[in-house]
């Protein structure tokens, strides 16, 4: 069950428990590289220019990236809590 669907199933349709698993270290980086890399775009679609030269953009798409490989790497952690919680979760 996603965190948006509180009430009901995926799978049948029916009533559901949710099982709250709290954010790991890798959930709360996610939003750190994700505000980070925000502002650099910003920065970038605003031509500020802030001395860093081309490293701006490495910078970048470096904290993108990060920021997703961050986010599988919690949702693979809380699926396998979750599994261990409840016993199947797709």
């Amino acid at each position: 069950m996603s965190w948006y669907r509180h009430s009901n199933c995926l799978i049948c349709g029916g009533k559901c428990a949710t099982v709250v698993i709290p954010m790991g270290i890798y959930g709360y980086l996610t939003y750190a590289l994700s505000a980070i890399g925000a502002i650099f775009v910003y920065l970038e679609m605003t031509d500020t220019e802030i001395g860093m030269g081309d490293l701006r953009l490495y910078l970048m798409f470096g904290t993108i990236l990060g920021a997703l490989i961050f986010s599988l790497l919690e949702m693979d952690r809380t699926t396998r809590l979750a599994k261990e919680r409840v016993g199947k979760v797709l």
